[in-house]
């Protein structure tokens, strides 16, 4: 257990064996030994920084990624939000320029979005696609905005949506009405892997005489804090505050 506690103090990055031996109550002697057993078996490297995790770690972590089934993790926080709430909630992921919801929790909403599983829209048009572009630059965001304002009849103002854009991400939560004219109101939060990359996002949505400013102000913060929990359930750590 003392290995996997030393293992543990680098996760963040390279960490001096002295703080280590220290922050855990370890002799020196103690610390040496175990940080040069786990060197042996690939988990430690030794740098002049300190030590850090070594490539074992770093193999096994990109297998892990490739076997996350998302919408299997995603899943119980889906069927919670959509109680706790009472909307349809959605999980969906980035395909390119397009966004693609991959589940759907049912709401007790007798009206229903008709969005399913396997539908496919383009990113910058949806709530849940917004959240998964948080982390794309200006140039992207431009380009994902003109792919789907060529194909709008009514399209917003570019630069108006830009600025909504970086509301949207300063905020941490996309707040979105839907442009194609369908009465659609959605709340969506990026979930990010053990990486830090955004994997997927997570939406509720309803007609908007149903999710009004009112209510958006009741749950706002409910679907950002379960679309942390997912992240958390996928291995993301947040860097620690200032």
């Amino acid at each position: 257990m003392r290995g996997l506690d030393i293992l543990d103090e680098t996760l963040l990055g390279p960490t001096k064996m002295s703080a280590v031996a220290t922050k855990l109550g370890l002799s020196k002697t103690t610390t040496h030994r175990l940080a040069h057993a786990l060197r042996s078996r690939g988990y430690l490297s030794i740098t002049a920084e300190g030590i850090a995790l070594g490539p074992k770690l770093l193999q096994l972590g990109a297998v892990a990624n490739e076997q996350v089934d998302y919408v299997r993790v995603a899943r119980p926080y889906l069927e919670l939000l959509s109680e706790s709430t009472g909307f349809c909630a959605f999980v969906g992921k980035r395909e390119g320029d397009w966004s693609r919801h991959l589940d759907r929790a049912t709401g007790r909403q007798k009206l229903r979005v008709a969005t399913a599983p396997g539908d496919q829209r383009p990113i910058a048009e949806t709530g849940l696609g917004k959240a998964l572009l948080f982390d794309d630059g200006e140039e992207s965001l431009r380009k994902l905005y003109r792919l789907s304002a060529a194909a709008s009849s009514d399209p917003v103002d570019e630069e108006a949506w830009l600025a909504a854009m970086r509301a949207h991400v300063a905020r941490g939560i996309v707040l979105h009405d839907s442009p194609i004219g369908d009465g659609v109101r959605s709340i969506a939060a990026p979930v990010r892997d053990a990486n830090g990359n955004i994997c997927v996002a997570i939406s509720i949505a309803s007609a908007a005489h149903y999710l009004t400013d009112a209510v958006v102000v009741e749950v706002v913060d409910h679907v950002a804090e379960i679309a942390d929990k997912v992240s958390k359930a996928l291995g993301y750590s947040p860097p620690p505050k200032a």
